[in-house]
């Protein structure tokens, strides 16, 4: 196994780079207010599908960095693979897609045919957890505790998707400006929209995530370097300091603790390995096919490739392709195709932590090639090889150290046990992550 693109330095570099740049200039916008004592009575999430931590520098942004300047930053890794809700799953449960079964772009053995993306959840959410010790929670868009801890029309564990709401029509960052919206109703218990029934929570929640998938769309579509996103990322941006006045207006700024995060990053891709590796892998004897979501592949296909993970392709080795014959000659096909530096076998995947479900092998391109049959030559983005790990975690407010440097080897599985641990709660059942106490207030009881 190559070593991982993103190393433990680089991470220390991005993350002392982001502080740095952070303490040149003033901040305007309003921040949560340092407790006077420990206590932390309310979380709030912000998950930003995409933000990847080189996006941290892509822009000014005041309020995200007054929120690391009254806390902390880290550059934490995601999960692997990188899809959106395999890592989503993740950072709920605190657990790795070994255990709770999350995974993307793979073949169902059983049914032969070829899965996208699914909800499926084999662990508890720290939602389910937080219930359990009477603390209610609410999800605006946060997707993967829809009835998995949350659910619509609950006032105790609400769940909410709204859309676009009219006044905020025509601006880059629309929908999280909608989310703000509401999640600021929720603050003020004011009714909101669940599924059509007008609910009121009963109090505050302890904890509150609010999902934003803007720059995940984008980025997908017009890839890294696209001229939308620097407006996308300052509309963001001025929308986190409206949620975070929120707070303050709701009266519960010195008791409550705000984390923001993502769930991957994302690369370039424009220039596709996939029929070049297909001919490499004949031309070592063997029947490959390209089997797209939806699909199952011929009786007689030996090697089964996934194209739609475009950064990564998962691999299935079948008939006289099953074992180390067939492992060597797909090896030598990547090799000789070239740009593909990471070529996982089993033993490999189990020290990602990876779903049982993602075959004999994976194979991973470097940027911008992938293993998607379109060739157009345009760019795009996408994720789910580890070169797009790398995710911002910002935590500051209530309970939490101020002006501290971070950690380092931080994951989103250390979030569902963090935000259990700031509210005095045992984190969910199968987390493996660990609350980063060294971020922590001394002075909070956990």
């Amino acid at each position: 196994m190559r070593s991982r693109p993103l190393t433990t330095t680089r991470r220390e570099l991005l993350a002392s780079a982001a502080i740095a740049a952070g303490a040149a200039g003033p901040l305007a916008a309003p921040a949560l207010a340092r407790p006077r004592r420990a206590r932390v009575e309310h979380v709030i999430l912000v998950d930003w599908d995409g933000f990847g931590s080189d996006l941290l520098d892509r822009v000014p942004m005041p309020n995200v960095q007054k929120l690391i300047d009254r806390g902390t930053l880290s550059i934490a890794d995601s999960t692997y693979n990188t899809y959106s809700n395999s890592a989503r799953a993740s950072m709920s449960t605190g657990a790795h897609p070994e255990v709770h079964g999350n995974a993307g772009y793979y073949l169902d053995r059983e049914r032969d045919v070829v899965i996208g993306q699914d909800r499926e959840l084999r662990a508890q959410t720290i939602n389910q957890a937080l219930a359990e010790r009477g603390l209610t929670t609410a999800s605006v868009g946060w997707y993967m505790v829809q009835d998995f801890g949350t659910a619509y029309g609950d006032p105790e564990q609400l769940y909410v998707q709204p859309g676009v709401a009219a006044q905020h029509q025509g601006r880059p960052g629309a929908g999280f400006a909608t989310r703000v919206d509401v999640a600021i109703d929720i603050l003020n218990r004011r009714p909101v929209d669940s599924d059509g029934a007008a609910v009121t929570v009963p109090r505050v929640p302890a904890f509150l995530a609010v999902y934003a998938g803007e720059i995940d769309a984008l980025l997908h579509e017009e890839g890294p370097s696209s001229s939308s996103l620097p407006p996308l990322l300052a509309d963001y941006d001025r929308e986190l300091g409206r949620l975070v006045q929120g707070v303050r207006d709701a009266g519960i700024a010195e008791r409550t603790a705000l984390l923001l995060t993502a769930d991957h990053g994302f690369s370039a891709w424009t220039r596709t390995v996939m029929p070049a590796l297909v001919e490499a892998i004949r031309a070592g004897g063997l029947r490959p096919e390209v089997v797209a979501v939806g699909r199952s592949p011929a009786a007689d296909t030996e090697v089964v490739l996934i194209s739609n993970g475009v950064r990564m392709s998962n691999v299935y080795l079948r008939g006289r392709a099953a074992g180390e014959q067939g492992r060597a000659v797909v090896r030598a096909g990547a090799a000789r195709v070239g740009h593909i530096p990471n070529v996982f076998d089993e033993r490999d995947l189990r020290r990602l932590r990876a779903s049982d479900k993602l075959g004999d092998m994976a194979l991973e391109a470097e940027p911008p090639y992938h293993f998607s049959l379109l060739d157009d030559g345009k760019e795009r983005g996408s994720h789910g090889s580890t070169f797009e790990l790398s995710v911002p975690l910002v935590v500051t407010g209530a309970g939490i150290r101020p002006r501290h440097r971070g950690v380092r080897r931080a994951s989103l599985v250390d979030v569902a046990p963090t935000i259990a641990a700031l509210l005095a709660a045992s984190p969910p059942a199968q987390a493996q992550g660990r609350p980063l106490h060294a971020l922590l207030d001394p002075r909070l009881s956990v």
